[in-house]
């Protein structure tokens, strides 16, 4: 049984940014495998679709892209998220800032953001995410998370407050894989099974 030497000898910099690029579209960077496809053949109402009231595919992508711009901008990189720096809320016609909503807010959501900003959105936030892992300094990629990374989360009304009790000190590499990356690749697979379930609707 053969195995991928550049793999196996990749360090974990170039590993995040390999696998990152694969639930982002072509246009963040192209990958020997992107998700575009996901997206290939659906109209704006089936975008919108909640087929017996589960969540929308753009509210999927909404909600992705605000859990990748929130959690890898504020506590990842330690910096301010692309949300409060280019006014995408007015962009997008949204208004709520977190990264989640309750049902109505579901539906209103679904009806209201503009798809292309929605898109330009997302892939500005995996642009940013690309660039600040690239300059991101050895001593922070090995730094645990600090209790000034999870205020300004809760601060941008990314995190709960609760989120200060227990992320602190934990592995900052591990919360890039989940946010910037596993937590991406969970919903892209709930959108395989939504896409196959508007197209028929």
């Amino acid at each position: 049984m053969g195995f991928d030497l550049e793999w196996v000898l990749m360090n974990p910099v170039d590993h995040f940014l390999r696998e990152h690029a694969s639930v982002h579209r072509k246009s963040v960077e192209r990958s020997d495998f992107n998700m575009d496809y996901l997206l290939e053949g659906l109209s704006e109402r089936q975008l919108r679709l909640q087929p017996h009231g589960m969540n929308s595919l753009a509210w999927i992508f909404w909600h992705i892209a605000r859990t990748e711009d929130g959690f890898v901008s504020c506590i990842v990189l330690g910096r301010d998220q692309l949300l409060d720096l280019e006014d995408w809320n007015k962009r997008l016609r949204v208004s709520p800032r977190g990264t989640a909503t309750g049902k109505d807010g579901v539906a209103e959501l679904s009806e209201s953001i503009d798809l292309e900003a929605l898109w330009a959105y997302r892939d500005a936030v995996g642009r940013r995410t690309r660039e600040g892992i690239r300059a991101l300094e050895s001593e922070k990629w090995d730094a645990p998370v600090d209790i000034a990374d999870v205020r300004r989360a809760v601060s941008a009304e990314v995190a709960p407050a609760y989120f200060e009790q227990w992320l602190p000190s934990k592995p900052r590499e591990s919360c890039l894989y989940w946010w910037g990356l596993h937590h991406s690749l969970m919903h892209l697979g709930q959108v395989g099974k939504l896409r196959g379930i508007v197209r028929g609707w």
